[in-house]
């Protein structure tokens, strides 16, 4: 008991977070308490179970060939943790998703002097048969070079092609797509580079239901260069060790308005999201979390409160994350919050949320039991013993054996690379993916899911996307160190399934973040189509419907952002149904 007790306080004290001492301190006094042990003696052993998912590493025969350049070095420089961002959108509306793939840089050696870029895959394979790429960026134009972080898609001009945005540390970029192959930066026309600021991740979505996309931009901490390094005493070693945000100075995130003519406006201020004391950002998501009709906004903090911006309509928002049971742990205090995933996890009609956290340190669960409100129900539905020894960042949630129940998938990776102190510490982790059991509990059976899950890498960015248009969520990730990898989704399925893509006509052409409704054989479950979550990525925008063996969906609802309802009735079940606003 006393041992437990000194490890909890040594987590929560000594290493929450992405730990590091205040960066105004001298070298000599950066140091870190040494982590406790993962995988101690008293934490039970991982148990085996019957998995319904198979994964399959597809990248070899693909064509895809890249790894992050901003990976760590022997300097361990604070801009090397995070890694990149990818994207999976259809930048040249041929029905088949390309992948985008931020890179990072080094203060040693940068990017442009070693020739590395940003990447873009063009799909080019035979739609339903083989999932094939091509490198095109310098085509494109998306070739540039510096700190890239996340990636944020839409389509801001409602033109019918989806556009681009970067985060970065350092100045933000803005790629308008040209719809014929090809990208223009309009970064300094809009004024949406926030080079002031450490850009984590973004998302766009129809915030004031007036029918052009906003862009919301999550800000880390200050840091620079020159700041003093790190360390960790180990085994009578001083080790020195990536820095995190403990001591640092927050950020402010910043909220930009479509003004429909092209141009974007920042009224962080006006809405209401600089009203709270700022946060260390790292993922945001833009979902009606309460039901209302109006686009909420939800953003995982780095060991500060979470954010829960609740829309109070004219593009006001009102920060209720404490009240509502979403800004700290299952603990009471702030997480290293870094990765979400939402969905309606045991069909009660209202979007969950699942955070990742640091090692040590549980997942979190927040049940949404009410409309606004969440309770914390890691341990119940199993989510807490199995996710201590890792720490997550990226997560996706998806019905990845369409059984009508979505399911986790979690990457896994840490920051500290440890292994020469002689413990059991991990720097590569194995990722893991959780078998929802209709809504009572999940199940760890990652072992049994494939290859992928039985290798070691440094996990962060990772997106969902029906890549061979099979009617299932295939995974793209981008870990540090290692080749991003694509996991073409092999899973037995259980009943069948609907990909519906939404346009609107009066709303965005794009609606990023809205909810749908739909009624099977009786039973109603809701969606929404992704609109930033997971970690500094962006997911397919089409949403996968499972209906079991039904020969149509009986009702669909989808509420638009103005907030305003419309119905669709007797969907066939085809493998991809378009449903145009206005048009039935």
């Amino acid at each position: 008991m006393i041992r437990n007790t000194v490890l909890l306080l040594l987590t929560l004290l000594t290493i929450p977070g992405c730990n590091s001492q205040p960066s105004g301190k001298t070298e000599s006094s950066q140091n870190v308490a040494a982590p406790p042990v993962a995988n101690a003696p008293d934490q039970p052993a991982a148990v085996s179970v019957p998995s319904p998912f198979r994964f399959t590493d597809i990248t070899p025969a693909s064509g895809v060939d890249f790894t992050y350049y901003g990976n760590p070095s022997p300097q361990h420089y604070m801009v090397e943790q995070n890694g990149g961002g990818v994207a999976c959108f259809d930048y040249d509306q041929d029905g088949q998703l390309d992948l985008f793939f931020s890179n990072g840089s080094h203060f040693d050696q940068p990017a442009d002097k070693a020739g590395q870029t940003n990447q873009l895959y063009r799909a080019t394979g035979q739609p339903g048969k083989t999932l094939q790429y091509t490198p095109v960026a310098p085509h494109a134009g998306v070739n540039t070079s510096g700190f890239g972080m996340g990636a944020a898609c839409g389509d801001f001009d409602n033109d019918g092609f989806v556009d681009l945005y970067l985060c970065a540390y350092g100045k933000n970029t803005f790629w308008q797509n040209n719809g014929d192959g090809t990208f223009t930066d309009i970064t300094e026309q809009t004024e949406t580079g926030d080079a002031k600021h450490w850009g984590t991740s973004a998302a766009f979505g129809d915030l004031d239901g007036d029918g052009y996309l906003d862009l919301y931009v999550t800000n880390y901490v200050e840091y620079a260069e020159s700041d003093p390094p790190c360390y960790t005493t180990l085994n009578g070693r001083r080790i020195k060790i990536s820095c995190g945000p403990i001591g640092r100075t927050a950020e402010p995130d910043v909220l930009f308005q479509n003004s429909g003519d092209g141009s974007f406006a920042d009224r962080s201020a006006d809405a209401g999201i600089t009203k709270p004391e700022a946060g260390k950002g790292l993922a945001v998501q833009i979902v009606d979390l309460d039901g209302d009709g109006l686009l909420d906004i939800f953003v995982a903090n780095d060991m500060t409160d979470n954010f829960f911006f609740r829309n109070q309509g004219d593009f006001k928002f009102e920060e209720e994350a404490l009240v509502q049971g979403v800004a700290v742990g299952d603990n009471g205090m702030p997480q290293s919050s870094m990765g979400i995933a939402c969905a309606d996890y045991n069909r009660n009609g209202r979007f969950d949320l699942f955070v990742t956290n640091f090692e040590n340190s549980p997942n979190d669960f927040y049940e949404q039991i009410d409309s606004g409100i969440f309770l914390t129900s890691n341990t119940r539905l199993g989510l807490d013993t199995n996710s201590r020894p890792k720490l997550a960042f990226g997560t996706i949630a998806a019905d990845f054996n369409l059984d009508q129940w979505p399911d986790l998938f979690i990457a896994n990776g840490h920051i500290w690379d440890l292994n020469d102190g002689q413990t059991e510490h991990e720097y590569e982790m194995t990722q893991q993916i959780y078998l929802n059991q209709q809504g009572r509990r999940f199940l760890d059976v990652s072992r049994e899911s494939g290859s992928y899950f039985q290798e070691q890498v440094l996990g962060r960015a990772v997106a969902s996307a029906d890549l061979d248009n099979d009617g299932d969520t295939d995974l793209v990730c981008l870990p540090e160190l290692k080749p991003a990898t694509l996991l073409q989704n092999d899973s037995p399925h259980t009943g069948n399934s609907v990909r519906i893509k939404l346009i609107g006509t009066s709303a965005a052409r794009e609606p990023l973040g809205v909810t749908l409704k739909a009624t099977v054989d009786g039973v109603e479950q809701i969606f929404c189509v992704p609109a930033g979550g997971s970690f500094q990525s962006s997911s397919d925008s089409r949403v996968i419907i499972p209906t079991g063996d039904a020969k149509q969906i009986e009702r669909l609802t989808v509420v638009w952002p103005d907030g305003k309802s419309e119905h669709w009735k007797q969907i066939p079940v085809e493998s991809q149904v378009t449903l145009i606003q206005g048009i039935h």
